[in-house]
């Protein structure tokens, strides 16, 4: 069952890169190795759904998400003390027009990094969310 975030959550997400917080994606390598990188790309697209750019379409995070698409990306801010897990099934995205949506998206720091275009979107259809606020007290608040 697919959840939804609050707006304050795709807030924080889509303000990431330039609040200078970290959202890091976890999979599991086609070596069976648990693999964590740091992602300037991520956006929010709509309540239940994140979206990144990856530059190599042939890296080891598409490969990863075509033989194992669960995934885990990390929130952290530690400005303000809250932290959150966003757990679903990610798959690479071949539609043009979403492609290029997710590109469009992003800050112009990360388009620069790929000018050309030629990395590739990646969905993730998000299965839960977790997390600690500054008082010690789960996120919950955060998704509906």
């Amino acid at each position: 069952m697919a959840i939804e975030i609050s707006e304050a959550m795709q807030e924080a997400i889509n303000g990431a890169l330039m609040s200078g917080q970290c959202i890091t994606i976890s999979a599991v390598t086609p070596g069976g190795e648990p693999n964590v990188s740091f992602r300037g790309s991520v956006q929010s697209d709509g309540s239940d759904e994140l979206v990144l750019w990856t530059r190599n379409p042939e890296g080891s995070l598409a490969k990863s998400i075509a033989l194992q698409p669960k995934v885990v990306l990390t929130y952290g801010d530690f400005s303000t003390r809250n932290f959150f897990m966003c757990s679903g099934r990610a798959w690479i995205e071949s539609s043009e027009p979403r492609r290029s949506a997710v590109y469009d998206g992003m800050v112009a720091g990360e388009q620069e990094r790929d000018p050309e275009r030629g990395g590739t979107a990646i969905v993730v259809q998000l299965d839960s969310v977790a997390g600690v606020g500054a008082d010690g007290y789960p996120t919950d608040a955060l998704a509906n």
